[in-house]
């Protein structure tokens, strides 16, 4: 009795996740309250089935080694590590940031808030979002750029399409027809809310977003006076990926010696790690290519690649520190893709991919496509891995 109340139970808490309950399938499938109480109990048994096949996460290159965030002070003589977020598709606020700075703080010994600023809306229109943290081997300090300000008001559009109205939808009218359920949810969010960004973007108004993450990048970087030994580490989701390298590659192409240049070729110069959650580039660089059936054979060098291969450029003229490119990817993500090494990995550069469940695969058939994408950051699988590292740190808890 206890093994099918256990059943019920997480039957349940699945049905939940979907927006569900037991009284919506009462209610819009007749059939079921024909059910005896045996045949009802075994279809919550079946609903029950699930399974997170890549937790823990599969490492796919055996000499995967990198370090983890606690680690990284220690290269830093006494410096504060700095270490920026870039959040990818969907609406975005604060509370994003806080919640990842708090999911890679959980797995350190020790790890402690010392300082947290108010967040502040920059002049560009982007938020930035910063928190410093005491680790037993010494300071990070986060500062997420939140670009979600700039695409909202033209998401508001959409409003009228929401079944189940979102935070910047409140007060629209309400959606007059019927929806399934699971529809409408991914309606909501995937369509509604998420797909927009990436459309925003790569049309007329993508040289604007550029501009603005331009500012906000400047501006965080300024407020540091940490040399190019220090390292820096970059956390980017999805398509904050993209906007990322394109604007730094963008900023390396500024007039020599300018602000922005210098900005980004020490940015360049201090990255240690760089961290690709729901990895898009090698979707949306489709968008930068020409319809041309002979050059579509062989891909042109996408934004991350010419800025990597300037960094090259550069560690011939000096000795600079490897930078490990870490590539998390949830085969049920339909908008994720590994890092191809063989289009990345070089001189001073190494990629490393890992595969993680951020959500349960319903009896081997379905993992909801809103919580596979949005959740790579709040995945305490993922959060270890970053704060810890390859193999994870002593200072972490076991």
């Amino acid at each position: 009795m206890n093994i099918l109340s256990s059943a019920c139970s997480t039957a349940a808490a699945l049905l939940r996740r979907t927006g569900f309950t037991p009284r919506h399938h009462v209610e819009r499938c007749p059939r079921v309250r024909r059910l005896t109480p045996a045949a009802a109990l075994a279809c919550l048994a079946l609903l029950a089935a699930c399974s997170t096949p890549y937790s823990p996460p599969e490492i796919l290159d055996a000499n995967t080694r990198f370090p983890g965030l606690v680690d990284l002070p220690a290269q830093a003589e006494g410096r504060t590590i700095d270490v920026l977020l870039v959040h990818g598709i969907c609406t975005h606020d604060a509370r994003w940031a806080q919640q990842v700075v708090a999911q890679l703080m959980a797995s350190i010994n020790g790890a402690s808030m010392t300082t947290s600023r108010s967040a502040s809306a920059d002049a560009s229109g982007i938020e930035i979002v910063p928190a410093t943290v005491a680790t037993p081997a010494g300071r990070l300090r986060f500062n997420a750029l939140i670009w979600s300000p700039l695409t909202t008001p033209l998401k508001r559009q959409l409003c009228y399409d929401q079944a189940d109205k979102s935070a910047i939808c409140t007060g629209a009218p309400p959606y007059p027809h019927q929806r399934a359920l699971l529809n409408a949810r991914l309606k909501d969010t995937l369509i509604d809310d998420c797909l927009p960004d990436a459309l925003i973007y790569q049309g007329v108004a993508r040289e604007a977003i550029q501009l603005r993450m331009r500012d906000a990048i400047v501006r965080v970087l300024a407020d540091s006076d940490a040399p190019d030994n220090v390292p820096l580490v970059v956390i980017a989701h999805s398509m904050g990926s993209k906007i990322m390298f394109d604007t730094l590659l963008r900023m390396t192409q500024e007039a020599p010696g300018s602000h922005a240049a210098v900005a980004a070729q020490r940015t360049m110069a201090r990255m240690r790690i760089l961290v690709m959650a729901a990895n898009q580039v090698p979707l949306l660089s489709l968008a930068d290519q020409q319809v041309d059936i002979a050059a579509a054979r062989a891909a042109p060098s996408d934004s991350l690649q010419l800025l990597l291969q300037q960094r090259g450029s550069e560690d011939r003229r000096r000795t600079m520190a490897p930078l490990m490119l870490v590539a998390f990817s949830d085969p049920n993500d339909p908008l994720s893709y590994t890092l191809p090494p063989e289009r990345y990995a070089g001189q001073g550069v190494a990629v490393y991919n890992i595969l993680v469940s951020n959500a349960p695969t319903w009896l081997g058939l379905l993992e909801r496509p809103d919580d596979a994408h949005l959740d790579y950051l709040k995945n305490p699988d993922v959060g270890r891995l970053v704060a810890c590292g390859v193999p994870a740190s002593a200072l972490c808890t076991q």
